[in-house]
């Protein structure tokens, strides 16, 4: 006996197109991009005591940060947020990325320079057992901030930070031991990308490039691969 005419339209409603799937059945793809931009070179003043108001760019920190913000624009990515801490330093080259993406910068203390835990004896002595805690508090709260999944839609975030934060993230992400933050070299107006995918894990995608800076105006804290600039 045939089915009513009506069992058989209902029938072909009901059954996904030829090639889909049902929506519930697609897993989801949505990866989390954060872009880490260093802060550009600046004179370090040693009176100063307030990082918030001094330490600011010098005239080739400024270039720097506007050369990163260009890598940025050129990368044909919208981006949802620009975010810096709030020393006078990252401020400002956010300010500078801004401009050029057209984006206005957000300031979070999570993303302050400190000193977290580290194997360097040299940095250990210099440091309060006190402040070391504080830092490496910092450091695990900025994380569970920004590091995020996104499942449902890809996401493009811009932090504007210093060398101690970004090392630190660059270990959490590879699951590498954090006290070994302070083994890695990093330029002034660097681009690292960290990515976070749906289930959480991380992917390293670029650490501390700066192929969008001359070569003659590239500066890092050590020595780099050996052709720039030591400084900070």
């Amino acid at each position: 006996m045939r089915p009513p005419w009506w069992l058989c339209v209902l029938c072909v409603l009901a059954t996904p197109a030829f090639g889909q799937t049902p929506s519930a059945s697609q897993p989801a793809t949505g990866v989390h991009f954060v872009y880490l931009v260093r802060h550009g070179i600046y004179d370090r003043d040693s009176t100063a005591t307030d990082d918030r108001v001094s330490n600011g760019l010098n005239a080739l920190g400024h270039e720097q940060a506007r050369l990163a913000g260009a890598r940025l624009a050129g990368l044909g990515v919208k981006f949802d947020r620009l975010i810096s801490s709030e020393f006078l330093r990252a401020k400002q080259t956010a300010d500078d990325i801004g401009a050029v993406l057209k984006m206005t910068p957000t300031r979070d203390g999570l993303l302050n320079e400190c000193t977290p835990t580290t194997v360097s004896a040299f940095l250990m002595a210099r440091e309060k057992p006190s402040d070391l805690a504080a830092c490496d508090s910092a450091r695990v709260r900025a994380w569970q901030r920004y590091f995020f999944p996104t499942p449902e839609h890809d996401t493009y975030d811009v932090l504007v930070a210093h060398g101690n934060v970004i090392r630190w993230m660059l270990m959490r992400a590879l699951g590498a031991d954090l006290k070994h933050w302070s083994d890695e070299d990093t330029a002034n107006g660097s681009l690292t990308i960290i990515t976070v995918r749906p289930d959480g894990s991380c992917r390293l995608a670029m650490y501390s490039d700066v192929g969008h800076i001359p070569v003659e105006k590239q500066t890092w804290t050590g020595r780099g691969g050996g052709w720039g600039k030591a400084a900070r």
